[in-house]
């Protein structure tokens, strides 16, 4: 059975419900959900999230991460920061997609990141899968560089 977007929100929002701020009992709650479910709807989740932090790779959303995360942002900070906006629900993230301004009414908590989240569906890998998750590629803020693009990379062309 395949996961799909609202069973993705549904468990964000009953993640965000059960554990607020907490990331690391959100975190950890996710990964029981996924483990329960199985490696097919762990991968789901995953390439679900990946899409969604994609779609958030915006300008004003950088902006909006700058001010909001407590020592400004990276490239890594900024999947962080979505992942954290993902976090926060559909309803939040939905709205931060269309105004970026939308997030001064969201309580800033975490440093705005939230790097276990982007990990969630891998989190399964040990003894559940046999092969790599598919990652989505993740291209950086039109400015160049993403995650996957090291310094030294970058420098090296």
């Amino acid at each position: 059975m395949e996961m799909t977007k609202d069973g993705f929100w549904d468990l964000i929002a009953e993640a965000k419900k059960r554990y607020g701020q907490d990331q690391d009992g959100s975190f950890q709650w996710l990964k029981d959900q996924l483990t329960i479910l199985g490696p097919q709807q762990a991968q789901d989740f995953h390439d679900i999230l990946h899409g969604y932090q994609q779609l958030a790779n915006q300008y004003g959303l950088w902006s909006a991460a700058i001010l909001m995360c407590e020592h400004g942002c990276t490239d890594d900070g900024f999947i962080d920061f979505r992942a954290w906006l993902i976090a926060q629900g559909r309803k939040v993230y939905l709205a931060a997609l269309a105004d970026p301004d939308s997030l001064a009414e969201v309580e800033a908590y975490g440093g705005c990141q939230f790097e276990e989240l982007t990990d969630t569906g891998n989190a399964l890998d040990a003894g559940t899968k046999s092969q790599p998750p598919h990652r989505l590629p993740l291209p950086g803020p039109r400015r160049g560089g993403h995650r996957g693009q090291r310094a030294a990379d970058r420098n090296s062309s």
